[in-house]
């Protein structure tokens, strides 16, 4: 483990080389996606609109999702990439693939969360905001929703090597197909015409959305976790397979 948690730490270290003070904007930016969202949700509940879930529970549903974004919708260097030899480097160390990236976004996570997560989970009661869990189930969800979420980076970035040229565009479309699936921006709760029923059993079901929904208490634990078992598995076969066979081409295409 020494090797991966030195490529963590090293990360780590990438994120603050220009000080802390460069993180400010990352910060400001969350803040900004919060409070707009935190202020439309009090308004739909204040004026009579039923949205299936209570205001406490929206406003939740909306903070949590804001101190665990990067972890609730993984994002890597990988599905940046576009051209440059970042891929092929990663055969070049006598180290796993997968570990090397997983570390990698590990370590990039840890400013963030010290930063912006933990200072906001602490304030979190001048807001109203209830940040703890209705269920201990939320931890094993969170974490098979990382495994998840690194499943489908690997997936994705074996596409951006098939269809090269549109690499940019790739990574934009999984971007906001995951956004709206992954119900971490829309509570699959509040959707109409019954499609709460069965958004948590979909793909992306099992990434943000499935820990948010177990965190405020509108879905249940044997729900959620059997799916998010189900797509893990199938996701990592996936991923496993079509990356070895994807390594000729990155290789012969990225060196």
């Amino acid at each position: 483990m020494k090797k991966y948690l030195k490529t963590a730490s090293t990360a780590l270290r990438g994120q603050t080389n220009g000080g802390i003070v460069y993180m400010f904007p990352q910060i400001l930016m969350k803040v900004v996606y919060l409070v707009p969202l935190m202020f439309i949700w009090r308004v739909i509940t204040t004026n009579g609109i039923d949205a299936g879930m209570t205001l406490t529970q929206l406003l939740t549903y909306t903070y949590v999702n804001a101190l665990l974004g990067n972890q609730l919708i993984v994002d890597t260097f990988l599905t940046d990439w576009d051209f440059d030899t970042r891929g092929a480097a990663l055969f070049t160390r006598p180290m796993s693939v997968f570990g090397q990236v997983i570390s990698r976004t590990v370590g990039e996570w840890v400013p963030t969360l010290i930063l912006f997560s933990l200072p906001m989970a602490a304030l979190s009661p001048l807001f109203g905001i209830a940040i703890l869990p209705r269920t201990v189930w939320v931890l094993p969800s969170l974490l098979l929703c990382i495994s998840l979420g690194f499943a489908l980076e690997f997936i994705t970035f074996c596409i951006i090597l098939r269809l090269r040229n549109v690499a940019w565009l790739t990574s934009m479309i999984r971007q906001a197909v995951v956004s709206f699936f992954s119900g971490t921006v829309i509570p699959f709760r509040i959707l109409p015409f019954g499609l709460d029923r069965w958004m948590h059993f979909q793909p992306f079901g099992g990434l943000g959305g499935a820990v948010l929904s177990l965190h405020v208490g509108t879905a249940s634990p044997m729900q959620i976790l059997p799916a998010q078992l189900v797509w893990n598995v199938i996701f990592w076969a996936v991923a496993i397979i079509w990356f070895k066979q994807s390594k000729e081409r990155l290789v012969s295409f990225g060196g």
